[in-house]
């Protein structure tokens, strides 16, 4: 399957902007992509805020038919970050597949960020469950940014068999500080669950400046051996494509069968022990 990353500079608040910026990126690769991949909240910026009400959208959204309208046209599915409107004035950071002109699957964030410069705890709901979406011979999964920092996440995506693990960053510099490098740490995460789940792992994060908010970009494509095979640069608007194979992925998981081997039981075992201890 042939993979785009898009590293793109949403504009701040503007659906409209960015969905055209979207259709177009996606004309441009037609026949070059079978899935293309934006950013976290790549429909409309990210320090919203107060904000989010006048952005979210419901999965038949006029924005969002006009989505699945190109991807029908242009026969190619995409993966891109919204502000979704959920039940009862719930508003989630969520990421949405659409696949041969029809939404296949949609992810909230389970853990909105809410540390560092980040304060989407005081916004966002949370979401509540990991979804996998079956797109060409690949298993996929969507996880939106600090998600991936949840080592249970990943773990319970690799339990469904993902083979494709894609992540949807908003990940700034100096976000965590001076003393700490976002980009270091996200290429470790992600070589980290790539070789030890055997799975390919596209990390998409985005660029440009937001409320003095400066975001590095840094996207980048990692095989099931943890090597990178297609980076997009740091700081620059990029589209970068690749082509992912699952008889890579089965080669790995041969040799390295991590999930094969785990007894679930004990695992389960020893969560409720730690979920029924009372902390003082």
């Amino acid at each position: 399957m042939k993979i785009g990353i898009a590293q793109v500079a949403p504009v701040f608040g503007n659906i409209d902007a960015n969905l055209v910026e979207m259709i177009n990126i996606m004309q441009k690769n037609k026949g070059k992509a079978d899935l293309l991949v934006f950013p976290e909240l790549s429909l409309t910026g990210y320090d919203l805020k107060s904000r989010l009400y006048d952005v979210a959208l419901t999965s038949d959204s006029n924005e969002i038919m006009q989505v699945c309208k190109a991807s029908k046209e242009i026969g190619m599915s995409v993966v891109f970050g919204f502000v979704e409107q959920g039940k009862g004035d719930q508003i989630y950071n969520s990421a949405m597949m659409i696949n041969d002109g029809k939404v296949a699957s949609v992810q909230r964030k389970i853990y909105p960020t809410n540390y560092g410069v980040f304060e989407e705890g005081k916004y966002f709901s949370m979401g509540r469950k990991v979804n996998v979406q079956q797109i060409d011979s690949f298993t996929s999964c969507m996880l939106i940014c600090n998600d991936l920092w949840q080592p249970s996440l990943p773990h319970i995506a690799a339990h469904h068999h993902t083979s494709l693990l894609i992540g949807l960053i908003n990940s700034p510099e100096g976000g965590l500080g001076s003393q700490y490098s976002s980009s270091e740490g996200w290429e470790t995460v992600g070589k980290f669950y790539a070789g030890i789940y055997g799975c390919y792992v596209a990390l998409v994060n985005r660029v440009g400046t937001e409320n003095e908010i400066a975001f590095y970009g840094n996207s980048k494509v990692i095989d099931p051996y943890g090597q990178i095979i297609v980076q997009c640069p740091y700081g620059e608007s990029s589209v970068q494509l690749c082509e992912i194979d699952t008889r890579l992925v089965r080669e790995i998981r041969k040799l390295l069968p991590v999930i094969r081997d785990e007894d679930v039981h004990v695992t389960m075992k020893h969560y409720h022990e730690i979920a029924d201890q009372k902390f003082i």
